[in-house]
């Protein structure tokens, strides 16, 4: 009980550092020396943590990270995002909702070469909002399609917030990305259904966005032609993820492997093929990607050091055996995790929830012998809804900034929908666990 106690007091004191606003890596690193300076013994325990904060990064496993970054900033700031939702856009010209389910699309291709959600977001926000309101789509739901098929950039690969949760739970990153695949396209194809069931309800009973159908049907359907010629913008794209996807799918490169071959495919397609990659943009390119990563892995060093205190405090073997010994049914647990998820979304950025939380759950998961690789499909759904629910999500301040006339509530508004649907495909995965498996036995 002592342990749980220590426990329950790191976290209150994480969550008291952070509404002061403390950078969430100085806030965990704070309480980390904290907690172990109090309970450890003094200045001597705290011999470990150099060692402990430098081997947490120094790992081969994260190195895929900031080459995935780099990889998706290089595609953010060519432009190719814009070619890709133009051609999404025409080939889905005259199908109901076909704007918001390019902007689905367009997402979930972004997300397959990027790896971020909040690029995925501002890569294909900045166009596609302006372009749904000027067909009548109303801002609120505008705003929400691009929020929300945002998020499916954690969740289809190369997800950031997966390879953090492979090098924390100990699985396999080549694994996790294929047991994504199955889940983000039951997911995109929910958001493209919910899209095509709100325009054809506008069409049938006019409302908010009926406008948007009539000015679709006063303009002639774009041609099979143009149709076929719009296709040669979604090539770099597919080029790009067959290299990824297809090189981890047939056990062709490990994720470092796959990541550099992404960078280099990249950028002949922005600077040779497209010639949109300046000196100065590249540089620029350079100094974003270089900060991310720093941020990213600062947040990782001091999670895993969050974490190690810990350890060494029994705080997760004792939560294991508490709960072992209270013999809780594993649908209550379940929901139990996830709802503890979903509060943390309302307080704390999406890395962060992973590398403080997954320490203590991932024990407790593996007490009940649940399959890591479908809890961290699990997981990832949950950070999506972290993403676009308030007060901290992310993807609603970055579409308020390609959108700053539109007011933030009617931006939640136009995400909330999404929020259920999450939660539907959610169930869905956590009653069927095979649908985030069945492509593993097959790789």
């Amino acid at each position: 009980m002592n342990q749980i106690l220590i426990g329950a007091g790191m976290f209150g004191g994480l969550l008291a550092t952070l509404s002061l606003g403390v950078p969430i890596a100085f806030a965990l690193l704070f309480v980390a020396l904290a907690s172990l300076y109090i309970t450890g013994g003094g200045w001597d325990a705290l011999s470990l943590i150099p060692s402990t904060y430098w081997g947490s990064v120094a790992t081969l496993a994260l190195t895929s990270v900031p080459m995935f970054m780099f990889m998706g900033a290089i595609v953010s700031a060519s432009g190719m995002g814009a070619r890709l939702y133009s051609a999404l856009a025409k080939i889905l010209d005259g199908v109901p909702g076909g704007l918001a389910v390019a902007t689905t699309l367009a997402c979930g291709v972004m997300a397959a070469v990027s790896g971020s959600s909040v690029a995925t977001a501002a890569a294909i926000g900045g166009f596609a909002v302006a372009e749904m309101r000027r067909h009548g789509v109303p801002q609120g739901r505008a705003c929400g399609a691009v929020a929300a098929g945002g998020t499916l950039g954690i969740l289809l690969p190369p997800s950031i917030p997966l390879i953090i949760y492979s090098v924390i739970a100990e699985q396999s990153i080549g694994k996790l990305f294929i047991a994504t695949l199955v889940p983000g396209a039951i997911m995109a194809a929910s958001f493209g259904a919910y899209q095509m069931i709100l325009a054809i309800r506008d069409r049938e009973h006019g409302g908010a966005a009926g406008a948007a159908g009539k000015k679709q049907r006063t303009r002639p359907l774009a041609s099979v032609r143009e149709r076929i010629v719009a296709l040669k913008d979604i090539g770099p794209f597919a080029l790009l993820i067959l290299i990824i996807l297809g090189s981890l799918y047939r056990g062709l490169a490990t994720p470092q492997e796959a990541a550099s071959l992404g960078i280099v495919a990249s950028l002949v397609l922005a600077g040779v093929v497209y010639r949109e990659l300046s000196w100065t943009k590249f540089r620029q390119i350079l100094v974003n990607a270089a900060q991310s990563s720093v941020m990213i892995l600062a947040v990782i060093s001091s999670a895993i050091v969050f974490g190690y205190v810990m350890t060494t405090s029994q705080v997760a073997q004792s939560l294991t055996q508490t709960v072992a010994a209270a013999h809780v049914q594993p649908w209550v647990l379940f929901i139990c995790i996830n709802v503890l998820l979903i509060f943390l979304g309302c307080f704390m950025e999406t890395i962060a929830i992973i590398v403080v939380t997954m320490p203590v759950l991932v024990p407790v998961v593996q007490a009940y012998h649940w399959n890591l690789i479908w809890f961290g499909v699990v997981v990832v759904i949950n950070m999506e809804m972290a993403l676009i629910h308030p007060p901290v999500g992310l993807n609603l301040f970055v579409v308020q900034s390609v959108a700053p006339d539109v007011p933030l509530r009617r931006i939640v508004l136009g995400t909330l929908p999404y929020v259920f649907i999450m939660m539907a495909v959610l169930a869905l995965i956590g009653v069927f666990p095979s649908l985030s498996t069945m492509l593993l036995g097959a790789s």
